[in-house]
Order: structure tokens, then C-alpha cells, then sequence
């Protein structure tokens, strides 16, 4: 049965619930909205698998990047850089894996602004995982949903933190699921602010201007500058307001 006592032991990448062969554990929200297991005891059969697919485990198998090979990448469509970060290089592998036939999996919102990642089988379902979301995504059931992807024959891109690929490596592999139609982004992280503060941010920002907010960009590079680190928020009567130094939610 997988136990911690130290919340920097989990990442909440889902790779144990998604595992699970009995349905005995489910992700919670802490008081800061961070997801970790629960397992509901009566339910678990000792199995084992939750604490061997665990990438925080010392004993997980780590991938060997003593040789790497290092690019620069920028689109070539101009368009696709003003609307994206890092020089919009998921457009281009997406489009690729899209024009495949395949699955494209990445960050999007649901509710009021809560992130999630999702699936996305078209451009236009794609392009809602554009830019930049800081702020702990729920993972929910997308293992399970690229494992079965996989075993159609299906391409498969997913992108996310370098916890979330790994959970999800360690997840397909314990599983013997063939993974060379898979590819995985990850990004140089710092660590995911809690789902509850960026609620509370949303609800101080609308409180602030008396407007409900209808989007929402990260790193506004049309609004706030190229090198900013602002967010910008479009509202209810059209307005499109940048951050004040005084109030950014990420401040640099």
C-alpha cells in the first residue's frame, strides 16, 4: 500500500489511482488545493502496484541522459509565436501528430479558469492548450485515456511537467503498453502554484474591478510585452486589463 508522511514525496501525477486495479484510490484536494491519494482501505487488495509505478520511489528507474542531443526551435509561422510561448514548438509537433490521425493531450481550463489537461482530437480542440497556465493541473483519468489510445495503434502527444511524463512513463511501462507511437513535452519547471491561491487570485482580480473575467493569458505578449511576466485579463464589457506589479499572481 503506498504511504508518505511528507507531501514533497508526491507529486499528484494520478499514475497510482490510474493504476489501481481495484478503484481503491482517489485524488483530494489539500487545503491549498494540491491533489494527493487517498486510499480507501477496504477496497485495496495489497497489490503492490501503487508503490512500484510511483516515480518518487528511490527505486524507479530513471531514463539515461548522459548523451543529449540539444535544438532551438521557433515556428516559422509568425502567428503561431504571438499566441504561444517557447517559440510555439508544441504547435508543431501537435500539428504533426494531428495530421497523423492522433491524440493531442495538454492543459486547458474547465469551471472558472481551474486548470485540467484534456484531449483533443483537432486543431481547434488544440489550440485551447496554448500558453503558458501556472497552476497545478488535474490530471484526472488521461493515463487511462492514453493507454487505451496506445493500444488502438493511435499517436499520442502528451505535455505537461517533467513529474506528470514520468508518472505517466512509469505508468504505460508497468502496464507493458507499447509506447513508440508516444511523445512526451515537458518544460523546465520551478514548481506549480496551489489550484486554491490562483482561485482566490481570480475571485480578488473580479472583486477588484466589479467584472466577471472571460479569459484569461498568463504572458500576454500582444498586451503586456514580449519579455513580461503578466497576466492579462479580458472581462465581461470587453476590456483587456495587464497586471499591476502591486497584484501579479506571477511575479519574477
Amino acid at each position: 500500500m503506498l504511504t508518505f508522511t511528507d507531501k514533497s514525496q508526491c507529486c499528484g501525477c494520478t499514475a497510482c489511482a490510474s493504476i489501481c486495479p481495484k478503484q481503491a484510490i482517489t485524488m483530494k484536494p489539500d487545503g491549498l488545493g494540491f491533489l494527493y491519494p487517498v486510499i480507501n482501505r477496504s477496497k485495496c487488495i495489497e497489490c503492490g502496484l501503487c508503490e512500484d509505478v510511483c516515480a518518487f520511489n528511490s527505486h524507479y528507474e530513471k531514463s539515461d541522459f548522459s548523451v543529449s542531443e540539444v535544438y532551438a526551435v521557433r515556428h516559422k509561422n509568425i502567428s503561431e509565436i504571438e499566441t504561444s510561448r517557447s517559440g510555439a514548438v508544441f504547435i508543431a509537433l501537435s500539428d504533426w501528430i494531428l495530421e497523423k490521425g492522433g491524440i493531442v493531450y495538454g492543459v486547458g481550463y474547465t469551471d472558472h479558469f481551474r486548470a485540467i489537461h484534456k484531449r483533443a482530437t483537432t486543431k481547434q480542440q488544440r489550440d485551447e492548450f496554448k500558453g503558458s497556465k501556472y497552476v497545478q493541473s488535474d490530471l484526472n483519468t488521461v493515463f487511462v485515456q492514453i493507454k487505451n489510445d496506445l493500444k488502438q495503434g493511435l499517436y499520442v502527444l502528451f505535455s505537461g511537467t517533467p513529474c506528470q511524463t514520468s508518472g505517466l512513463q512509469s505508468y504505460l511501462k508497468k502496464l507493458r503498453v507499447n509506447v513508440e507511437k508516444l511523445f512526451v513535452i515537458d518544460l523546465v519547471c520551478h514548481g506549480v502554484p496551489a489550484p486554491y491561491i490562483w482561485r482566490d487570485y481570480l475571485e480578488y482580480v473580479e472583486r477588484k474591478r466589479k467584472k466577471k473575467v472571460l479569459s484569461i493569458n498568463f504572458r500576454d505578449k500582444s498586451k503586456c510585452g514580449w519579455t513580461s511576466h503578466k497576466e492579462s485579463f479580458t472581462f465581461s464589457d470587453k476590456t483587456v486589463v495587464c497586471s499591476t506589479y502591486s497584484d501579479l499572481f506571477c511575479k519574477p
